[in-house]
């Protein structure tokens, strides 16, 4: 199936809708609110198909502690609508917002995957790092990570 697209810059409180019927249905849309989301370095992307919007994406500039990087980002709060999942709606988003962040000087994209979503960001070229760990009311993750500048 085909999708006519658009992919914008979007406000943090554009994104919340999605986090919480996606992510974390369990919380309020305020409580899905992440640190670093209305920093100046932060990064919405949303993904839009007939002006509605399908799949949202945050990255903060943030390091991890274990992977060295010059200008590292951390992806937080993917998130595609359960109705247009399974049509490469995410990826297309993921593609976009890393390629933006390499231009931006980025060199490393990292962040906590759900094992539900690892097979989608393999497909991406993400790694692993690390063991698996869990975090509260969600569930067993892992750290992923892509170094976007050949080291």
């Amino acid at each position: 199936m085909t999708f006519e697209h658009e992919i914008k810059f979007i406000k943090t409180t554009d994104t919340l809708p999605i986090r919480k019927r996606v992510l974390k249905p369990f919380l309020s849309e305020e409580e899905c609110l992440n640190p670093g989301d209305d920093l100046i370095t932060t990064y919405h992307y949303g993904l839009f198909h007939a002006d509605k919007l399908i799949s949202v994406a945050t990255f903060i500039q943030e390091s991890h502690p274990a992977l060295a990087a010059g200008f590292p980002y951390r992806l937080r709060g993917m998130a595609t609508d359960d109705n247009y999942r399974g049509h490469g709606i995410g990826q297309r988003l993921v593609r976009f917002a890393v390629e933006d962040l390499k231009k931006r000087r980025c060199d490393l994209v990292w962040f906590n995957a759900r094992i539900k979503a690892f097979p989608f960001y393999e497909r991406l070229g993400f790694s692993f790092y690390g063991d698996l760990f869990d975090i509260k009311d969600i569930g067993p993750h892992k750290v992923m990570y892509k170094h976007l500048i050949p080291r």
